[in-house]
């Protein structure tokens, strides 16, 4: 098994060919957090006690650099964040639950549109969380997406649109 360094270094992800999309996603989701920290908000399983010391980011270069995963799989996670808070108008995205809520998506968007994936051990050590946990949060979210990964085509190109235009800004 791959041993994984908490030093992050962008050059050294593979697949992703635009590390600029994970610093815009990271900028989104710190908007969104900004806000919805001020809200009181329903606890999940996918709130921590204490808010992660890796800014959303750093999380983010480390998740591509050790899990391969090609970029689209990025967008498709931020789209299965989206959708979760459509279909469950309950739960805010929040310092404590992003992490967590991010990782998840993005290991179902690489089981759902890439080929090759690995075992969730080695996920749960990119995310910092138990096995077990991996395993109960993977079908929480599967659940608050009520078993519907697919994302049409048009749906990706907004999304990949939008943020295009958002890093433009």
């Amino acid at each position: 098994m791959t041993e994984i360094s908490t030093q992050v270094n962008v050059k050294n992800h593979e697949r992703t060919k635009h590390p600029s999309i994970l610093k815009c996603i990271a900028t989104i989701l710190e908007e969104i957090v900004e806000e919805t920290d001020k809200l009181d908000s329903q606890q999940t399983l996918f709130h921590a006690s204490k808010v992660p010391v890796i800014t959303l980011e750093n999380y983010l270069i480390r998740i591509a650099k050790y899990a391969k995963c090609t970029d689209e799989c990025f967008v498709i996670a931020l789209i299965y964040l989206d959708k979760v808070q459509e279909l469950n108008p309950d739960i805010l995205l929040n310092s404590h639950c992003v992490h967590r809520f991010l990782i998840i998506a993005i290991v179902l968007a690489i089981k759902f549109q890439d080929d090759d994936y690995y075992r969730n051990d080695y996920y749960s050590k990119i995310a910092g969380i138990a096995l077990k946990e991996l395993n109960q949060l993977e079908s929480e979210l599967l659940e608050l997406l009520n078993y519907d990964l697919f994302i049409s085509k048009d749906l990706y190109n907004i999304y990949l649109e939008k943020l295009k235009q958002y890093q433009e800004q």
